[in-house]
């Protein structure tokens, strides 16, 4: 068995997958998109302020994806982005369905991140990774406080966003 590479292969990729999508929101990668669009967008689904949400969607996403990449910073970046993609997935991506495609995102893509990302901060970083390289450990109570407190965040997105949503037209 080779857990050390299946996690560096772990971390590499779903790392490599959201840093970009976090950096799609500052314009800097893609299509070129604007933090503005993104905080009106966010806005328009009731994740209300918007900028405040979309600032830390980018924290969220280029930041738990670097240190996820990297292997810094022990269950961090990967429990952010499994949080940070649990939202996602419920708010952007669960309304269109299980399957991606004809213009739509279902969630399809984004679940198995949220799910990779969490085993990553489950299983650690593994030996090859910067926490290693530079010696760095944590304590044993990091992980489960950490991911109670990404859960809390997480509820936390979807509580301002139930309370604040535009609410469907009643026939």
């Amino acid at each position: 068995m080779y857990p050390d590479l299946a996690l560096l292969l772990l971390r590499v990729v779903i790392g490599g997958v959201v840093i970009p999508h976090g950096l799609l929101k500052l314009g800097v990668v893609g299509q070129g998109g604007s933090i503005a669009g993104v905080a009106g967008w966010f806005n328009s689904m009731g994740l209300r302020p918007g900028m405040f949400w979309a600032y830390t969607a980018v924290l969220a996403e280029a930041g738990g994806g670097l240190l996820t990449v990297l292997g810094l910073g022990g269950p961090i970046g990967p429990g952010v982005l499994a949080a940070d993609l649990v939202v996602v997935t419920l708010v952007a991506h669960w309304p269109q369905g299980f399957w991606a495609g004809g213009g739509k995102v279902g969630w399809e893509f984004p679940l198995p991140l949220a799910a990779g990302a969490l085993a990553i901060a489950l299983a650690g970083n593994g030996s090859w990774s910067l926490d290693r390289l530079l010696g760095l450990t944590y304590p044993d109570w990091l992980l489960p406080a950490w991911l109670v407190l990404m859960a809390v965040g997480a509820l936390l997105a979807l509580g301002v966003r139930a309370m604040q949503s535009p609410k469907a037209a009643q026939s």
